[in-house]
């Protein structure tokens, strides 16, 4: 099976399922044994004889199916038994039946070869197999069944006498009916028909994931894995034949997919082949550590494959259950286990999908989807346990309770379900306000499509009191349409909008080390901006700002360390009132696919890596009444590109030029590390608008090369490593600089350049940069080491 590009994007969040539904049905249902030890048998494949319907056992051995009335054939099947099949007549009732497999007779222990070892050749005739498969079969379409439970250490859940005692309580669980279908050669949709979740995952929706492993790569977001049958598999892999089993009495090579030196992104484990057709029977494969995605400690994914054939007479080997376990862990702070079960009960195979089946929805949640426990009871292939049937009680009632609760934590305080408050931005310290207290709201509405924020705070050094309110609407079933506007009195710094958390970081530096990071001058005034997508391709805006800038004075020299040392002074600006009209364009080539949630709302994802290009044209004059004429263009290309292990760019290049008589604090200044505050694609030997200009011209260029040096060093395997070339030149006119009120400033000398590398995902939220100048050199500044939190 193939699926998008970034469908696994959905295991974090609300990921995958569905079921085979059938009229005035009964069940037949029971558990599966092992005859000689009286094991019970998990993951058993259960078919109806002459059909395309079935269902798996889960990992008691339990098993359900969904029948009419009348007589069946059912077979029992898992290799390292013999198959039994099973006679059953349903007239009005439900059927128990129990059943016993028989341990196969072919069973051999670890083979040990001199020369090539035998599993080489077993490989080569499954990647011909695996050409003939995939040459005959052009699309079908499926039922599945999927339920994934999460598990972690901020579930509102504690343990209790049924959580086991190894594993953390659960989370959430997600459950579902999906209707699949597939196209060469990659045309993929997932009607979800009904679907359950508990009461914190309001917009969950639980699709299965049905790795392919047949796929030549296997994409991860940006991680592209080589599949363990792919055509160039033996320049990746190697193999080991561990024995051979049996399904019946044929026999079936158990083979060891070693991951090589380990260095790509690669599979590790085991895999089942057919020794009559050569087939892919059974995987048990995970990530290897270069191929971990981030946060990520393990991905195991377990597969079985069952016969199906199509009107023709062809046969295929399908997936008809998965099982995927994963292992997150975010800075020793946050802990989740993710386990899913899928079970496909149902294929037609190369049978045409209906007209108009495949279009830019790739998950589409009906609207009537959601169903009660009562229809789950009847219809949920895979039997809840004691523990999730209290979890959907448990988790509704603690949900229910929070809506109106007080809560708290380090950098939120809840009043309720859609007010919040941000406690790390109550007191803030700089040169110019001295200690600011504010406080501060944000609401947003249930479906986040509007939300309103806003502070009140005061400067006990300028003795002037500071606001800010703002408000965004999200419009259109897409939410293609956005709306904003703001009203403010405020202390701003020129060219940047400062996060909360920096501005944390900011007070502390300047509190103990005097080491104040930012300039700053005052505006007043409002903006608002309207955006919309006229297509997922092209984008426009408009805008619309007045405010009345004038310069900030520093006010205190206080510090808790260095109180012989001043602070340095705040820049002096061109005090104007700025009446500003604007246009923006965006120009993406992307090919979007959207998920439709069944109420009204829906979401996007890319499925290439097109770069995007950005226009903007912004005027303010004498005829707006502004104090200053001038013309502002701004134009930058930017994206991200995988090519493969070791090529993975991230790239921006742009120009921002103005015309006419520019004051100095909206003169053009580059993304420059300012020690506590890094943006992406930033320059990091360039000092905070240490070079102004009316025209500038940048490049950003950034490879990431992943862990490829350290991914068997398990504390490091998450660190990244990052090379990096930044190039900018800045020119500006004799009366702008003239007319400036500060002249502190540079700019370049021809090109600015300068080179590094950086480890990223240091304990998880930490980037380290190392950055030599090149060009423009200036003694003490040629070399900076930087260290970048993650932007909270």
């Amino acid at each position: 099976m193939n699926m998008p590009k970034s469908a696994l994007l959905f295991i974090l969040f609300f990921v995958m399922s569905s079921s085979h539904l059938l009229s005035q049905t009964y069940k037949v249902y029971g558990r599966i044994f092992d005859s000689k030890r009286n094991n019970k048998l998990e993951y058993v494949t259960v078919k109806v004889a002459d059909s395309s319907y079935g269902t798996t056992a889960d990992k008691n051995g339990e098993y359900f199916l969904k029948l009419s009335p009348g007589s069946y054939k059912i077979i029992f099947s898992i290799i390292g038994y013999f198959s039994d099949t099973a006679s059953v007549f349903i007239e009005d009732k439900d059927v128990e039946r129990n059943i016993y497999l028989r341990p196969s007779e072919i069973m051999t222990e670890t083979i040990e070869v001199l020369g090539e070892d035998p599993a080489y050749e077993i490989i080569r005739k499954a990647i011909k197999y695996k050409k003939e498969f995939r040459s005959k079969l052009n699309e079908y379409d499926y039922d599945a069944y999927t339920k994934y439970v999460f598990r972690s250490d901020l579930s509102v859940i504690k343990k209790d006498s049924l959580t086991p005692k190894d594993m953390y309580p659960i989370f959430g669980i997600l459950e579902s009916e999906t209707k699949g279908y597939f196209k060469k050669p990659d045309s993929y949709k997932e009607i979800v028909k009904s679907k359950n979740e508990t009461a914190n995952i309001p917009r969950g929706i639980a699709i299965p994931y049905i790795v392919n492993f047949y796929d030549e790569v296997i994409g991860f977001n940006e991680l592209k894995l080589t599949g363990p049958l792919a055509d160039d598999a033996f320049d990746y892999y190697e193999y080991k034949l561990l024995n051979v089993t049996s399904i019946d009495s044929h026999r079936v090579y158990k083979i060891q997919v070693i991951d090589g030196a380990g260095l790509f992104p690669l599979y590790k484990g085991s895999i089942y082949i057919a020794d009559s057709t050569f087939a892919l029977m059974k995987v048990d494969l995970s990530n290897n550590e270069a191929g971990m995605p981030f946060a990520f400690d393990e991905l195991n994914y377990k597969q079985k494959f069952t016969e199906y054939s199509d009107d023709n007479g062809n046969k295929f080997w399908m997936p008809t259950d998965v099982q995927i376990y994963a292992e997150i862990s975010f800075a020793g702070l946050i802990y989740l286990t993710g386990e899913g079960f899928t079970v496909v009960s149902h294929y037609d195979l190369n049978k045409k999908a209906p007209k108009g089946i495949f279009d830019e929805y790739v998950i589409k949640v009906l609207p009537d989807a959601k169903k009660d426990s009562a229809y789950w009871m009847q219809n949920r292939l895979v039997k809840s346990t004691g523990e999730e049937n209290a979890a959907y009680k448990q988790i509704a009632k603690k949900t229910k309770e929070r809506k109106n609760k007080f809560g708290f934590n380090i950098v939120s305080l809840n009043f309720g379900q859609y007010i919040s408050s941000n406690p790390l931005n109550y007191y803030n310290y700089n040169r110019v306000e001295g200690s600011h207290l504010e406080f501060n709201l944000d609401l947003n509405s249930f479906s986040r499509r509007t939300s309103v924020s806003g502070y009140i705070g005061y400067g006990f050094s300028d003795k002037k009191t500071k606001y800010e309110l703002s408000y965004t609407g999200r419009f259109l079933k897409d939410r293609s349409l956005r709306v904003s506007a703001g009203i403010f009195r405020k202390l701003q710094a020129p060219g940047y909008s400062i996060p909360g958390f920096y501005r944390s970081m900011n007070t502390i530096t300047s509190l103990f080390d005097k080491q104040d990071f930012y300039d700053y001058y005052y505006a007043s005034g409002w903006d608002f901006r309207i955006s919309k997508l006229l297509i997922p391709q092209i984008g426009v805006s408009l805008r619309y700002a007045q405010e009345k800038q004038s310069t900030a004075y520093k006010n205190t020299d206080y510090s808790f360390r260095k109180n012989y040392q001043p602070f340095r002074e705040n820049p002096p600006i061109n005090g104007a009132f700025q009446r500003t009209i604007g246009i923006g364009l965006t120009l993406d080539p992307n090919i979007y696919k959207f998920i439709d949630y069944g109420n009204g709302d829906e979401s996007r994802f890319t499925e290439t890596e097109w770069p995007i290009f950005t226009l903007g044209f912004d005027y303010s004059g004498h005829k707006l009444s502004s104090t200053y004429e001038f013309r502002k263009y701004t134009a930058e290309l930017n994206g991200e590109n995988y090519f493969n292990r070791f090529l993975n760019l991230t790239y921006r290049a742009g120009a921002v030029i103005y015309s006419g008589s520019v004051p100095v604090q909206t003169l053009a200044g580059f993304n420059a590390t300012s020690a506590v505050f890094d943006k992406n694609l930033s320059f990091k030997t360039m000092g905070f608008r240490e070079y102004l200009g009316d025209k500038i011209y940048y490049l950003n260029l950034e490879d990431n090369f992943g862990n490829f040096i350290w991914s068997k060093i398990r504390f490091m395997r998450r660190w990244n490593l990052h090379g990096f070339i930044n190039i900018a030149k800045s020119d500006i006119t004799t009366a702008n600089y003239e007319q400036a009120a500060y002249k502190g400033f540079l700019t370049t000398d021809n090109v600015f350049a300068e080179t590094g590398f950086g480890i990223s995902n240091v304990f998880d939220v930490m980037r380290l940069d190392f950055a030599w100048r090149l060009t423009n050199k200036i003694p003490g500044r040629n070399f900076n080491f930087s260290i970048t939190f993650l932007n909270f």
